[in-house]
């Protein structure tokens, strides 16, 4: 059963594009969906986007086509490398799992009929007995679905979680609170959240479309001054993005577990999916 939930976990299901949406994957003619050449090669790919993982995002957003669960930019040491399959070492670009790490664009390009229903998603070193399988060519079989939000257990820090978001297990100051982080992508870093948390559209709101959720912006003037008043009055944070300014998933939702000192929290904590106030709307709107 762990592997059917891994294998939900890791890939994207096939063909799930929204009404409208057009799907270039096994069709001819239809590069220039993703590259500038109607003939690229595999010298000279030109892709409209870099690096290749953004080009696969820029569809498959969960708006106009399902969203990979699996992150795209993770970081592979030469002694992780070691232990992957050759078939998926040849997928590690510049140090990084991306995209096509899992999925092979060559027999995809191909445009197989056959392959076309043999491999759907074009998944390097299929075919498998069971889908899953592919997942551990990397993983090992006792793999269970960890969450990175427990890192705390039994009083003790589970540091091998922190790199599921952070590039390096994050340090502490003398007074045991932790310093400025350094985050796992140099993308917006609600990107690390939507690869577990496939959410869609959200807060749900009339005005979320696919240029992105009506929140996930610099916050105006107005409601910047309120979140300092909430700051002030509760205690706690509102992070934004370190990078941008733009409020994040984690401005809203505290991602680390309750247990792990080093962190100021709120008096008024919610109490459903870890939100830092119990009125968390509250902390930006007037009612």
């Amino acid at each position: 059963m762990y592997k059917l939930n891994l294998f939900l976990l890791l890939f994207i299901a096939p063909g799930v594009y929204a009404a409208g949406a057009s799907n270039p994957h096994w069709k001819a003619g239809a590069c220039t969906t993703c590259h500038n050449s109607a003939t690229p090669t595999a010298e000279a790919l030109d892709l409209k986007t870099t690096p290749g993982y953004a080009v696969c995002s820029d569809c498959h957003d969960g708006l106009d086509a399902a969203i990979c669960r699996h992150r795209s930019d993770i970081a592979v040491t030469d002694e992780r490398l070691a232990d992957i399959d050759d078939v998926f070492k040849v997928g590690v670009t510049n140090g990084q799992v991306g995209c096509t790490t899992c999925h092979e664009m060559k027999s995809h390009c191909a445009r197989d009929v056959k392959q076309s229903y043999r491999n759907p998603t074009f998944l390097r070193g299929a075919p498998f007995d069971y889908k899953g399988d592919q997942c551990f060519a990397c993983h090992d079989n006792s793999y269970r679905q960890p969450s990175p939000h427990r890192q705390g257990r039994k009083n003790k820090f589970k540091e091998d979680l922190c790199i599921f978001c952070h590039e390096v297990v994050p340090e502490k100051d003398a007074d045991g609170q932790f310093l400025p982080v350094q985050f796992a992508t140099d993308q917006s870093l609600s990107k690390l959240c939507n690869g577990c948390h496939n959410v869609g559209p959200h807060p749900a709101s009339s005005v979320s479309g696919k240029t992105g959720w009506i929140h996930l912006l610099k916050p105006a003037e107005k409601y910047a001054t309120k979140m300092e008043e909430a700051l002030a009055k509760y205690g706690g944070r509102l992070p934004l993005d370190p990078n941008t300014g733009q409020m994040t998933c984690a401005t809203c939702h505290d991602p680390h577990d309750a247990r792990l000192s080093g962190f100021s929290t709120a008096e008024t904590p919610g109490e459903d999916a870890k939100l830092r106030y119990d009125d968390i709307c509250g902390a930006c709107h007037d009612y």
